[in-house]
């Protein structure tokens, strides 16, 4: 099977048809979203793919369909395509993501493609070398053929932000590298189009960096043997109001008959009654 193809088209046409839908938790949280993302899986399908020939997965590649699901899942498996084409996912205009080649095969979506610092022209075979497919992950957008240009469902962004997200955590890729097929292609592609492209990254990566964070700040408080609970009322009010490090474990106490918990950090001590979580005082030590 060939790694070069020019374009992902969909020149087939196949009814369309409501799939059985698989729904799994998001691999990622999104502070106040409680969606879930819902996946069809294609695997059984004789997509084309190929070897990643030890390659790494280091970049991830938007394109869009040109035309319905069906018809792309019918392009990609039939054995007249010359292209060879397929895609590893395709997220369709509901949200909904078909899954169509596993992560650890290549699937044929950037064959003319140059990505700086990892592939060079090579003259002689009229190739970029190493093939662009062999490190990249192919995520396909439902969208129909120019030069129909409506707005992305919102169902189907969220779904896109929060599977690419996934994958950025999976895989451990950066922002500079997760491109719109347009960027790398050689041969004047423009997929996906009509894409609000700084905003899908502004969205997937800053809740990438909100979860770094709160593992360095994990990791510093148990550094110091201090289990870090980070929805806890105390580390929240030490947070809001700057008060360092913690310099002890929760600790309980009574007074009146009453039962307090309290904590130590840099600058304060805080406490409550247990159980009135809006009620903390703060005194100096």
């Amino acid at each position: 099977m060939s790694l070069y193809e020019p374009e992902i088209i969909c020149e087939t046409s196949a009814a369309a048809g409501d799939p059985e839908i698989t729904r799994r938790r998001r691999a990622a949280y999104t502070p106040g979203v409680s969606t879930e993302l819902r996946y069809e899986d294609k695997y059984d399908l004789d997509f084309f793919q190929s070897e990643r020939g030890g390659h790494d997965v280091r970049y991830i590649v938007l394109h869009d369909t040109e035309g319905p699901t069906q018809a792309a899942i019918s392009w990609w498996t039939n054995p007249e395509n010359p292209y060879q084409s397929s895609a590893h996912d395709l997220i369709d205009k509901r949200g909904v993501i078909w899954r169509c080649v596993p992560y650890d095969k290549a699937a044929h979506h950037v064959g003319y493609s140059h990505i700086p610092g990892f592939n060079e022209f090579n003259a002689e075979d009229d190739r970029w070398k190493p093939n662009a497919n062999l490190s990249t992950i192919g995520i396909e957008l439902e969208y129909p053929r120019w030069p129909d240009s409506p707005p992305y469902p919102g169902a189907q962004l969220q779904s896109v932000v929060e599977h690419v997200r996934s994958l950025v955590l999976q895989f451990g890729v950066t922002r500079d590298r997760i491109f719109r097929h347009a960027d790398i292609d050689t041969n004047g592609k423009t997929d996906p189009r009509n894409f609000q492209w700084d905003w899908f990254l502004d969205q997937v990566f800053s809740e990438v960096e909100h979860m770094l964070d709160e593992t360095a700040r994990h990791a510093a408080w148990n550094s110091s043997g201090i289990p870090y609970n980070p929805e806890a009322a105390f580390s929240r009010y030490a947070r809001l109001h700057d008060l360092g490090k913690p310099e002890t474990q929760e600790f309980d106490f009574g007074f009146q008959g009453r039962e307090y918990r309290g904590q130590g950090f840099s600058k304060a001590i805080v406490y409550c009654e247990v159980g009135y979580w809006d009620a903390i005082k703060e005194l100096s030590w």
